[in-house]
């Protein structure tokens, strides 16, 4: 089986990690473990590279507020998560435009024009989440990198349990892009015919 080049190493990346597996149910966990090695891959097919410091922990914090500790029940679950990991990122000593790519690549991951934002940290987080939450783009990623990314990051059960904390979060906020996205695009039914065994 291929191997897959491991997460980046840093302290920050650390951080991010012991956060999110503080607060979160493993599914989700590695949902974003997901959503990192999805993007980087979908990424550099394009010939792009990104700061995969800032792209992993953007990946790994993108829905550190839906469903957990940290969903205050009236912010926007994307909103509220991306200002965390800019604090994250800011108590971490990096800089204001590390932690604003950061802020932004989460703030944005739910809008479909992401896909095209030139900065690649912002468009690899919407990338890799949108592969693995509705299966787009999964024919772009290479065979043996999709069963090792698979493997080594089950899905445990994500399309019933993602469908669930969405469903919450539309109904709570129903000014809030996961609601926007349901009615315009049918969102969850499109995650329950996503291309995944579970």
């Amino acid at each position: 089986m291929t191997t897959i080049v491991p997460v980046p190493d840093s302290e920050v990346g650390k951080s991010a990690t012991a956060l999110m597996r503080g607060i979160a149910p493993e599914w989700l966990v590695q949902h974003s473990f997901r959503t990192y090695r999805f993007g980087l891959a979908l990424l550099e097919r394009a010939g792009q590279r990104p700061d995969t410091e800032l792209l992993f922990v953007a990946s790994m914090l993108h829905d550190a507020g839906l469903g957990t500790v940290l969903d205050d029940g009236v912010t926007p679950f994307h909103l509220r998560t991306a200002a965390i990991a800019a604090s994250l990122m800011l108590g971490h000593d990096r800089s204001v435009d590390d932690a604003s790519i950061v802020y932004d690549a989460i703030a944005l991951h739910l809008e479909l024009t992401t896909a095209d934002d030139p900065r690649p940290e912002v468009a690899g987080v919407h990338l890799g989440a949108i592969v693995d939450v509705v299966g787009l783009h999964v024919d772009e990623i290479p065979l043996a990198a999709l069963e090792a990314i698979l493997f080594e990051h089950p899905r445990l059960d994500m399309k019933t349990r993602l469908t669930q904390l969405l469903r919450v979060e539309l109904e709570q906020k129903p000014y809030c892009a996961i609601a926007r996205l349901h009615r315009d695009l049918g969102i969850l039914d499109r995650i329950r015919d996503a291309p995944f065994d579970e």
